[in-house]
C-alpha cells in the first residue's frame, strides 16, 4: 500500500472503505475506521456508499473494507442495493475479483431472525467471485450492553494487525499524529442574513431531485387525552402533496425533521456564543484519496447557523465516540480532558463509562457540551464531529385514491366522531348514532364540493405517528426528534420529504390476505386494505366468490384499550363485506392480557382455511418480541387445525417466508 502523504493517495492504491447504511450508523463506523487507519499510517480513501461504485471499478481495488447494516427481512440498505444486484448477476465469472483482499463488518440486532443477513451474504458472494478475505467476518450486535462496539473494537484491532502483515503502513511521528486533522469541512463566514432563514421562510431547501415539499393538511390525535398523557399519544398527520408527486399503497414516506427552535437558539447563542443569522458557506475538504467528489451534508449555497443546527446537524442525537475525541482536544481543563479522553478510548473502562454516561441515558450532543463547558472546538471541527440530521421513515397509512371522490363521506363522519371523542372534554356529548353520522356526512360532502382539489392534480396521504417520549434510569425525560416535530406541525407547515418503495405492496384481489398489525404497525396494512376495498368495489367481486362463502380476508389488530387507543376504530366496519377484523385489547381484561397472537389462535380454523386457499401473511409492528410470538402462534394453529408436527408446521411457514408469501415489516 502506498505511504500516506497528507492523507492522500491514488484511489486504487488506498484502503477503500465502503458502507451500506440505512440510518447512518454504518456510515459513521466507516468514518471511524478511516480516521483510525490514517492515524496508524495507512492510506485510507474517504468512505463511500456502495452504490457509488460499479462492478468494473470494484475489480481494480486491492484492499477493501465493507461496513454493512441489514434492513427488513435481511435486505441490504438502499444505498448498497444497486451494487448488490450487479454482484448477483449469474454470468459473472468466478475469478472476477481475484487479487482483491477484503473484510466485512456487519451491523445487526439479534432480536431479528435475519441477524446480519446482508453482511453474511455479501461476504459469501465476494468470496464466490474470487476475492480473498484477510480477516474473519465481523458481526456486531446492537443488543449487547456495549452495543456494536463490543464486537467492533476487537475486530478493528485485528483488522489493522492483519493489514500490517500484507501492506506495511508508514510510521508516523508523535507530532504528525498530534497535528492530524480529522476535519471534513472548511468554513467561510459570508455575512449576516437580512431575511429569515430558509426554513423559517416556509420553504425547506431540497438537496435531491427525489425530494419535495409536502404541506400539513390536518393533524389530530387518534387517542383520548387520558391515554395520550398516561401511555402514549398517536397522531394522524395528513399531508398534501405537490401536483408532480404520486405514490402507491405500501410505499414509505421519508421525512426530514427539524430541531426544536428553543434548543437551537440556546445551543447557538448561549453555548457557542454566536448569532443565529450568521451566514456561512460550508465546503468539503476534498482529498485525492476520495476517489471522486466527496459527499456533503450541506448544500453549496450559504446557510445561517440557525438553518445548520435546525435541519442539517442533529444536536439532539446521541454523539459518537469521535465527538468526545474532538472535544478532548479543545479543552484546557484537566478533569474535562481526562474524562473526555476516557469516553473516546476503546478500553473496557472507557466503553463502560461512555455507556453509563451517554448511551444508557440517551444524552444528546448538546447536553454533552453543556456538561463539558470548557470544550469548545472551532466551528468547522464541530460541524465535522456532530451527527448529521438523518431522515426518518414512516409507512404511509393510506392509499392515494382513498381521499378522492370515491371516499365514503359516512366513513369520514365516523372519523370525525372518533376524533371528537378523543379530544373533546368529557362533559360534551359525543357525536353518536346513525342520524348524527348521516347529518355530519352531508355537511362534509357539501364542504368537499367547495374546497376539494381533483386528486389527479393534488394528492394527499396519512401518516400514523406514535409520539416518542421516554424517561431514563436517572429520571431524565426525553422526546423523539421526528415524532415531536410532526406532533407540533401546524396546518400549512412545510415538510421536506421523499418516497421509497416499502416492503409490502398490493396483491391481486384473488390472493387472500392475513394481516397482523398491532399498534401503529397497521399503517401499511391500512393502505393495502383501502386499496383492496376500492378494487373490489370497482369490480363488484366482494359480493360473491369466497367472500360470500364466508372466507373473508383476516386482519388482526392490537391495542391497549378500546376507549383509549383504538386507532381508526370507526372505519374498520367499512370493509366488513370482505374483511374480518379481529382485535386484541390487551388491557381491557381483568384476569389476563390478550395479544394478537392469542386472537390468532382463537381464529385458527379461519386462518387455516385462508392458508389452504393460498393466503399470504403480512406482519407489521415492533421487531421484538411480537414477530416471533406471532410466528409461533401460526405454528400452533397449523398443529391444532391441520394435524401437522412442530417441524412440518415450522417448515411450511419458513417456505412461505422464503418465497415472500410471509413478510415481516418491522422496526425498533
Amino acid at each position: 500500500m502506498a505511504p500516506v502523504e497528507n492523507g492522500n493517495a491514488a484511489f486504487g492504491d488506498a484502503l477503500a472503505v465502503f458502507y451500506g447504511s440505512q440510518t447512518g450508523t454504518a456510515e459513521e463506523v466507516a468514518w471511524d475506521l478511516v480516521r483510525e487507519g490514517r492515524a496508524k499510517g495507512f492510506c485510507c480513501s474517504e468512505p463511500r456508499a456502495m452504490n457509488d461504485i460499479d462492478v468494473q471499478s470494484l475489480c481494480r481495488l486491492r484492499f477493501v473494507v465493507f461496513v454493512v447494516s441489514t434492513t427488513g427481512q435481511g435486505e441490504p440498505p438502499v444505498n448498497m442495493k444497486r451494487l448488490w444486484q450487479d454482484l448477483l448477476v449469474a454470468s459473472l465469472p468466478k475469478t472476477l475479483l481475484e487479487g482483491m483482499r477484503f473484510a466485512v463488518f456487519g451491523l445487526g440486532d439479534r432480536h431479528y431472525r435475519e441477524f446480519n443477513y446482508a453482511a453474511r451474504k455479501l461476504h459469501a458472494r465476494l468470496h464466490g467471485l474470487g476475492a480473498e478475505p484477510f480477516l474473519r467476518l465481523g458481526l456486531g450486535d446492537d443488543q449487547h450492553d456495549f452495543g456494536l462496539e463490543q464486537e467492533l473494537d476487537p475486530w478493528a484491532e485485528a483488522m489493522w494487525d492483519a493489514l500490517t502483515t500484507i501492506c506495511q503502513p508508514r510510521t508516523l511521528s508523535t507530532a504528525e499524529i498530534a497535528n492530524m486533522n480529522d476535519c471534513r469541512y472548511s468554513l467561510e463566514i459570508v455575512g449576516q442574513a437580512s431575511t429569515p432563514s430558509a426554513f423559517s421562510a416556509n420553504r425547506p431547501t431540497l438537496q435531491d431531485a427525489e425530494e419535495f415539499v409536502a404541506r400539513v393538511r390536518a393533524n389530530w390525535s387518534l387517542c383520548t387525552q387520558e391515554h395520550a398523557k398516561e401511555q402514549q399519544e398517536v397522531r394522524n398527520i395528513c399531508l398534501q402533496l405537490p401536483p408532480s408527486r404520486s405514490y402507491s399503497a405500501g410505499d414509505v414516506l421519508v421525512v426530514w425533521p427539524q430541531a426544536d427552535s428553543e434548543l437551537v437558539t440556546r445551543f447557538v447563542v448561549e453555548t457557542l456564543g454566536l448569532e443565529l443569522t450568521t451566514l456561512v458557506k460550508v465546503s468539503v475538504l476534498c482529498s485525492e484519496s476520495s476517489g471522486g467528489a466527496s459527499s456533503s451534508a450541506f448544500p453549496e449555497t450559504p446557510l445561517t447557523l440557525e438553518d445548520i443546527f435546525t435541519s442539517y446537524l442533529d444536536i439532539s442525537a446521541v454523539p459518537s465516540r469521535h465527538f468526545f475525541h474532538v472535544l478532548s482536544k479543545h479543552t484546557t481543563q484537566e478533569l474535562h480532558n481526562r474524562k473526555l479522553s476516557e469516553f473516546a478510548s476503546r478500553t473496557l473502562e472507557g466503553k463502560d463509562s461512555l455507556y453509563e454516561y451517554c448511551k444508557r441515558e440517551k444524552r444528546s450532543a448538546a447536553e454533552v457540551m453543556w456538561d463539558f463547558w470548557t470544550a469548545r472546538p472551532p466551528l468547522a471541527e464541530l460541524l465535522s464531529a456532530l451527527p448529521p440530521m438523518r431522515p426518518r421513515r414512516y409507512s404511509i397509512a393510506s392509499c392515494p385514491q382513498w381521499c378522492g371522490a370515491s371516499v365514503s363521506f359516512e366513513g369520514l363522519a365516523r372519523h370525525w366522531a372518533s376524533y371528537t371523542r378523543a379530544v373533546c372534554p368529557a362533559w360534551r356529548l359525543p357525536l353518536a348514532g346513525a342520524g348524527a353520522i348521516g347529518v355530519c356526512a352531508e355537511a362534509l360532502q357539501r364542504q368537499h364540493r367547495q374546497d376539494s382539489v381533483p386528486t389527479d392534480e393534488q394528492g394527499m396521504l396519512d401518516l400514523c405517528v406514535a409520539i416518542v417520549q421516554f424517561t431514563t434510569r436517572t429520571g431524565r425525560e426525553g422526546k423523539g426528534l421526528c415524532s415531536t416535530f410532526l406532533q407540533r406541525a401546524e396546518i400549512g407547515d412545510p415538510i421536506r420529504c421523499s418516497f421509497e418503495k416499502g416492503t409490502l405492496a398490493p396483491r391481486p384481489a384473488n390472493v387472500p390476505l392475513i394481516l397482523v398489525c398491532p399498534g401503529t404497525g397497521l399503517s401499511p396494512c391500512r393502505a393495502l386494505v383501502q386499496d383492496r376495498h376500492l378494487e373490489l368495489s370497482r369490480s363488484g367481486a366482494m359480493k360473491g366468490g369466497r367472500f360470500q362463502a364466508g372466507l373473508k380476508d383476516l386482519m388482526f389488530l392490537g391495542f391497549r384499550h378500546r376507549e383509549g387507543d383504538f386507532l381508526y376504530g370507526d372505519e374498520w366496519s367499512t370493509f366488513e363485506p370482505w374483511l374480518s377484523v379481529r382485535i386484541a385489547f390487551s388491557r381491557d381484561h381483568e384476569d389476563r392480557k390478550v395479544y394478537v397472537q392469542d386472537v390468532i389462535e382463537e381464529n385458527g380454523a379461519h386462518v387455516c382455511g385462508l392458508l389452504d386457499a393460498g393466503a399470504q401473511i403480512f406482519v407489521c409492528g415492533r421487531a421484538h418480541p411480537m414477530p416471533a410470538q406471532v410466528f409461533d402462534a401460526f405454528v400452533e394453529v397449523l398443529q391444532v387445525h391441520r394435524g401437522l408436527t412442530l417441524e412440518s408446521a415450522t417448515n411450511r411457514l419458513r417456505e412461505m417466508q422464503r418465497t415472500q408469501q410471509y413478510i415481516c415489516d418491522t422496526w425498533g
